[in-house]
């Protein structure tokens, strides 16, 4: 069984005992770029540091999360991040925004999206950055496990990849 972010249906105290909970992510596309316009190699900026294990090691990212809660605290909020990338048709897919909670909320934020432009508009110059498609996904996270296996009985096996990858 695999169940993605649907904890509720079957086994649910067993899912309450895995302590997963839900992440909501609110993502922006752009019309495809003028005149052949190309960003080249996909954009991760600053505020995506706090978010991959990749970058513990970096030895100011204490002070980077104290500058974001004191400076900007919307976007800690948020836990907005600024990654950008170019589909083979030319549109700029923007991210991303991040909400926690076994309950998330279903409707959209337009604060989460107005953000997410303001900050990428702050180091990308493109040539169209309107918003053509918005959308939002929903995945399952645990705070440690790449994943999560149970057995909740005999010949069940629950598996479930946790992060938005």
């Amino acid at each position: 069984m695999c169940s993605g972010d649907d904890f509720e249906t079957l086994y649910p105290e067993h899912f309450a005992a895995a302590r997963l909970t839900r992440v909501k992510l609110q993502m922006l596309r752009t019309p495809p770029q003028p005149l052949g316009w190309l960003l080249r190699p996909a954009l991760a900026a600053g505020l995506t540091l706090r978010f991959y294990p990749a970058f513990s090691i970096c030895t100011s990212l204490a002070a980077l999360h104290h500058c974001i809660r004191a400076e900007t605290p919307e976007y800690e909020r948020w836990h907005i991040h600024g990654l950008i990338s170019q589909t083979a048709l030319g549109e700029l897919t923007l991210g991303d925004s991040h909400e926690y909670g076994n309950c998330v909320d279903i409707f959209d934020k337009e604060e989460s999206d107005s953000l997410i432009l303001l900050y990428i508009s702050g180091f990308l110059q493109s040539p169209d950055m309107r918003v053509a498609q918005r959308w939002h996904g929903v995945y399952a996270k645990h705070p440690e496990k790449p994943y999560v296996r149970l057995s909740p009985a005999q010949r069940v096996r629950v598996i479930t990849g946790v992060g938005g990858s």
